[in-house]
């Protein structure tokens, strides 16, 4: 898959997560077939899990962007309660949850996401995989 697709479907799929958390009830966008979807994208959700998979010998680039990426978010982004990025144990695979206060708060980081991982595009090998969850509980 070419690096520009991957940044297109990683950007579809936020962009189609914001939509229905602007339109709750509506039918469910077309998902984009680059992105391996773990679950359907329920109009509730507010927290979201991206796995990606990296080149290798990109792994100090990849970090390096998503600091510039978290930054962004930080500063342009005052629904979003958190940005966090983790390693899962496979060398090349980085995690990255990100939760928002609000479906309004979803709907902004939407309209952001394309610029936001215009810099991760040459470095990631395949497409990410995207996850939304609702909040059930919490303490």
């Amino acid at each position: 898959m070419r690096p520009r697709s991957i940044v297109w479907s990683l950007a579809l799929c936020i962009v189609a997560a914001a939509a229905e958390a602007q339109a709750p009830g509506a039918a469910a966008p077309a998902r984009p077939n680059a992105m391996a979807m773990t679950a359907r994208r329920p109009s509730t959700a507010t927290t979201f899990v991206v796995q990606f998979k990296v080149k290798p010998g990109q792994n100090a680039a990849f970090e390096a962007a998503f600091r510039r990426m978290e930054a962004k978010v930080r500063k342009n982004e005052p629904g979003n309660l958190s940005y966090d990025l983790y390693r899962n144990g496979q060398p090349q695979t980085y995690v990255v949850v990100e939760r928002y206060r609000n479906l309004a708060a979803v709907a902004a980081h939407g309209r952001d996401a394309r610029g936001l991982i215009s810099d991760l595009q040459a470095l990631l090998d395949g497409a990410p995989t995207f996850q939304a969850l609702t909040r059930v509980s919490s303490k």
